[in-house]
């Protein structure tokens, strides 16, 4: 498909695809390997399109390249262009039920929890859609949906503003502190965080968002904490609690079934409660896909 400009050839499709790959990835090289295409191929596409537009499109410092003034400011177009002929196609070849590939970043706390099901309901439900799910931090799922790589992220944390992303669902969670069902701060009420801090403690990987608020809260206090082991795995944590090795921090909804065994006990804080969301969020720059339409209606 192209679009024409004015006293010039046709502007091609694919031609914009490629702009906005080596937009979002800052580098021609890099472009031209998620593409498929030769250095020299991505080069003349941006040539060509830069020809068309009568406008330099980057900045070129060796091999680095920046958007210009210009370049920033056709992306916006380019994002829409792209948009809008994906949907016209896919409007024109409805087969009638979703099919293709979604791809999506998620927290490993969200997949340790009963959220798990979202996805293998969908996958029970639509065979044709492959349903690809990659397990990432905040900041890598926010990157890799502006630049395309995700369809969908669902992300814990503070609630999440920006004028590209639309967020479709909300869920309120609590961070929870607990400890194992044998601990003696098990069978006490209304703890002090200064009474919780004298104990050792089995956290996240260090950069997890409801640790970093944790760690903040100790720091204005003027406190320390002792942290024995850290890891990125939720389920090794709630083992290593139940255990007694330590006090753990994890959202409330990855500790149901530990909860249901009684193997932990959840420790209730005075005063100090950490809240955040899961939130569902997609680009608006993109189009909504029909297996996207499809996991968006089953929320």
């Amino acid at each position: 498909m192209s679009f024409r400009t004015k006293g010039q050839d046709d502007m091609e499709i694919k031609n914009i695809c490629t702009f906005v790959k080596a937009a979002e990835l800052g580098n021609f090289t890099k472009a031209a390997q998620e593409l498929g295409y030769a250095q020299s191929t991505v080069t003349a596409q941006i040539q060509q399109l830069e020809n068309e537009l009568h406008v330099n499109l980057f900045e070129r410092n060796g091999k680095r390249i920046v958007l210009s003034a210009s370049g920033k400011e056709f992306l916006q177009y380019a994002y829409q262009i792209i948009k809008y002929e994906s949907m016209a196609v896919e409007h024109f070849s409805l087969s009638g039920e979703p099919e293709g590939e979604l791809n999506i970043g998620i927290m490993e706390t969200i997949c340790a929890s009963e959220f798990v099901n979202l996805f293998q309901n969908f996958s029970l439900n639509y065979h044709q859609v492959s349903l690809n799910l990659q397990i990432v931090t905040t900041h890598q799922a926010l990157d890799m949906l502006e630049k395309g790589k995700f369809d969908l992220i669902f992300l814990l944390d503070n609630k999440i503003s920006r004028p590209d992303m639309v967020t479709a669902r909300e869920y309120p969670v609590d961070i929870s502190f607990f400890c194992a069902s044998g601990h003696p701060l098990a069978s006490q009420k209304d703890i002090t965080l200064e009474q919780l801090l004298q104990e050792p403690f089995i956290l996240t990987e260090k950069g997890c968002n409801y640790r970093e608020v944790f760690e903040s809260e100790v720091a204005a206090r003027g406190q320390t904490l002792t942290c024995i082991t850290e890891i990125g795995y939720t389920r090794y944590i709630i083992q290593a609690v139940s255990r007694r090795l330590g006090i753990g921090l994890l959202p409330a909804m990855t500790l149901s079934e530990a909860l249901r065994l009684g193997t932990i006990s959840l420790i209730q804080v005075q005063n100090y409660q950490i809240r955040m969301s899961i939130q569902v969020i997609y680009s608006n720059k993109r189009r909504i896909s029909l297996p996207l339409r499809a996991f968006l209606d089953s929320l």
